[in-house]
């Protein structure tokens, strides 16, 4: 069933009479492509309905807890709260509770600008439901956005031809070119580096360490460090360093870009290292940006974003995962330490002699202490010659009941825990995948623009409750906690909360709604 010894079980019989294959095949087809599959979606239908479960036990305890603490703060049953109750309650929040971020007085009046939404100056209660949305936002003025030439030349900036210039390299086309450099490079770096890769010896150029740039190669190698220096330039002087950094795909190019152009610094200038080799590594490296150009794609964003947004979230799993395999190598060094061995004066050593264990050269899978139990259970875990391992251990104790124990964490390890793993990749993608399908362009609330994952406003009047501050400021959504985010698309939890009502909130109770702070 776990195809790590087939078709070699099958083989002794198929070599006899080819029709046994009929008894092999079926019983995979039964076993692994049914059987297991089913297994499969019962884990991940389990794990969903649990997970359901879960946050819409969240959701009840916190609704409680909200109404609750609403009551306590309307003593005089009025159904609403001023303005000086919920900026006491900020400050309360910043003298006594610790596990809650510090609130300036001037996100403070932001916060409360949000949650009135009917812009009447005071809470409803079903404002106040959305208390703990609000407090996952954080601010920025939009000022800190501001590029080098809207600062400083701000006359430059208002010119028809700076907005062309940056119209242009914000723009598909400008991506597209580069992507094709980025291509160009690689090509260029195959067919200087195909040699090396086909095995044949290289014989290099004496001029190859002059320090000069007098091969086609070399000039080559300069010029798309130019290029890319360039486009590194124009970005940053387009959007900002500050915007520019906020992307991981441009923090990798600048990373390739900057490496690069340091190495062609170093090799050119007058010193005594002076070989362009390490150029040609660095180009090799820079071909690395190949991932750009798959980034660029919605699918393989979607996967990225995935990948990230799991890891804080997957700590669960993965304790369980560690708390099983601590258990079974304690129970593997209990029963099985030291009877692997190639000590020639141990008897047990020669009950290995000829197996496929000892042929493989499996000696350090052992349980002779933890660590080593640590690896052969993750061995175990990704399958592959799992039997080896186990037929290894069958040999020195001279007793099938060691089978069992490979068995046991086989059903636990790989059946359960690692479907759980799949069932968590699978759920976290479908959330990511809709989070993307939501944000394709921005939208205006009347109150603020959503693009992407913020939000940008005036803070003049913020839903219709007028501030004691001014200028635009940038929100987003940030959680320390991923039970604080409950699958929510930020993109429309932030058009909810930067939308104004009329009179009392008729806002929603969202049943995803993040845990309190």
């Amino acid at each position: 069933v776990t195809t790590a010894n087939y078709p070699d079980v099958m083989m002794p019989a198929y070599n006899q009479n080819p029709l046994t294959c009929i008894y092999f095949v079926s019983f995979m087809m039964i076993t692994f492509f049914f059987v297991m599959n089913v297994v499969l979606a019962s884990v991940v239908n389990t794990y969903q309905n649990d997970d359901d479960a879960r946050k819409a036990t969240i959701k009840k305890l916190r609704k409680e807890n909200l109404i609750s603490a609403f009551k306590l703060l309307d003593q005089d049953e009025e159904g609403w709260v001023d303005r000086e109750t919920i900026m006491g309650v900020f400050r309360v929040l910043n003298e006594d509770c610790p596990e809650v971020r510090f609130i300036p007085a001037e996100e403070a009046e932001l916060l409360f600008a949000i949650l009135d939404t009917g812009g009447e100056n005071r809470i409803s209660e079903e404002e106040f439901m959305s208390f703990c949305k609000v407090m996952l936002l954080h601010f920025e003025r939009a000022s800190a956005y501001s590029t080098f030439i809207e600062r400083h030349f701000p006359a430059l900036f208002q010119s028809w031809q700076f907005q062309s210039f940056s119209r242009a390299i914000k723009s598909d086309t400008f991506e597209h070119v580069v992507d094709f450099v980025v291509v160009l490079n690689a090509v260029f770096v195959a067919i200087q580096s195909y040699p090396q890769l086909v095995g044949e010896p290289s014989t290099e150029e004496e001029h190859i360490k002059d320090g000069q740039i007098d091969t086609v190669w070399e000039g080559f190698q300069t010029a798309f460090t130019v290029i890319y220096c360039m486009e590194m330039l124009m970005k940053v002087l387009v959007l900002g360093w500050k915007r520019y950094s906020e992307s991981y795909r441009n923090l990798f190019d600048a990373f390739i870009t900057v490496l690069s152009f340091a190495a062609t610094c170093y090799v050119y200038y007058p010193n005594r290292f002076s070989d362009s080799r390490l150029i040609r590594f660095v180009v090799m490296a820079r071909v690395l940006r190949l991932v750009r150009v798959l980034v660029a794609m919605k699918q393989f964003q979607v996967i990225g974003g995935t990948f990230i947004d799991i890891l804080p979230a997957a700590r669960r799993i993965l304790l369980f995962l560690f708390g099983i395999m601590y258990i079974f190598s304690s129970i593997g060094m209990q029963s099985f330490g030291g009877l692997i061995t190639r000590d020639p004066s141990n008897p047990l050593s020669e009950r290995l002699r000829g197996t496929d264990f000892a042929s493989a050269g499996y000696w350090e899978n052992n349980f002779n202490d933890l660590l080593a139990g640590f690896n052969v259970l993750f061995n175990l875990l990704v399958v592959n010659n799992w039997t080896t391992q186990a037929d290894g251990i069958l040999a020195v104790t001279e007793t099938k009941l060691s089978r069992y124990y490979f068995l046991a964490f086989h059903l636990l390890g790989v059946v359960i825990v690692c479907n759980l793993v799949i069932a968590f990749i699978i759920d976290s993608f479908l959330d990511e995948w809709n989070e993307a399908e939501a944000i394709k362009a921005a939208h205006d609330t009347g109150d603020a623009v959503i693009e992407e994952k913020r939000a940008i406003f005036n803070a003049d009047i913020v839903t219709g409750t007028k501030t004691n501050l001014s200028g635009q400021y940038v929100a987003r959504m940030y959680a320390s906690n991923p039970d604080q985010m409950m699958s929510m698309r930020t993109g429309d939890e932030l058009k909810k909360l930067f939308t104004k009502t009329s009179g009392v909130s008729d806002r929603s109770i969202d049943p995803l709604e993040p845990a309190s702070p």
